[in-house]
């Protein structure tokens, strides 16, 4: 199997603190939102830490996933999630296949979004 071609784009830019633009990421393959990567702040004192989650809508065609692979996982760093997020992403489109793949991009069609004008 070849790599997935995934994109990552900031979730939104204008946030009330600028600083935070560079916290919240989408993940975008073939033209479509798939998941996230976002900065969060722990427990008061702790460290800030990056999350990573797959957000694939394929139906019936996910039941079991978590069984084959994760769908979130987190790293201290945004580097450090994207060799997990995109491992992570190859499982899970090798898991529901081209049926579940196609379910996703349907439901995106239905709800009407797309990469380059939501916010997620």
């Amino acid at each position: 199997m070849s790599r997935a071609a995934l994109v990552l784009r900031r979730s939104y830019t204008g946030h009330p603190r600028p600083e935070d633009d560079d916290k919240f990421w989408k993940v975008i393959y073939r033209g479509l939102y798939v998941g996230s990567i976002a900065q969060q702040q722990g427990p008061s004192g702790d460290e800030p830490h990056w999350t990573w989650t797959i957000n694939i809508h394929a139906g019936e065609l996910a039941n079991g996933v978590r069984q084959a692979t994760p769908t979130e996982g987190r790293a201290a760093t945004r580097e450090g999630c994207l060799p997990a997020f995109r491992k992570a992403f190859e499982r899970y489109l090798i898991f529901i296949g081209e049926e579940g793949w196609a379910a996703h991009v349907e439901h995106m069609r239905r709800i009407g979004s797309n990469a380059e004008t939501k916010r997620y």
